[in-house]
């Protein structure tokens, strides 16, 4: 029979719970040997690239599709692309806050 130690935990208890570690370790190292787990600091860094290409991309927009926008419309191509440019700037703005939560 196990006596109760202080706390409540058993010897019982306490082994399984080292078993318990123990195969989830060996399920770490397998994953990790089949390419299942990636590194979090490489994950973010490519993150983060990822953003400020796409966001470079948004910003880049205006400029290649305002004077096709304006000969659609019959406006003034310049003013479009200043318009386009300030209102995309402040909705990235507005999303600066967004942020990569890792667990």
């Amino acid at each position: 029979m196990t006596s109760a130690r202080p706390g409540g935990a058993t010897f019982y208890d306490a082994r399984t719970a080292n078993e318990v570690l123990k195969a989830q370790g060996r399920r770490l190292e397998i994953d990790e040997r089949r390419g299942r787990l990636v590194d979090k600091a490489r994950a973010l860094l490519l993150v983060h690239r990822l953003a400020r290409e796409e966001r470079d991309a948004i910003l880049a927009w205006p400029a290649r599709i305002a004077a096709e926008l304006a000969a659609e419309l019959a406006v003034d191509a310049h003013r479009l692309q200043l318009l386009l440019d300030q209102r995309l700037r402040i909705h990235l703005a507005e999303r600066n806050g967004a942020r990569v939560i890792v667990e």
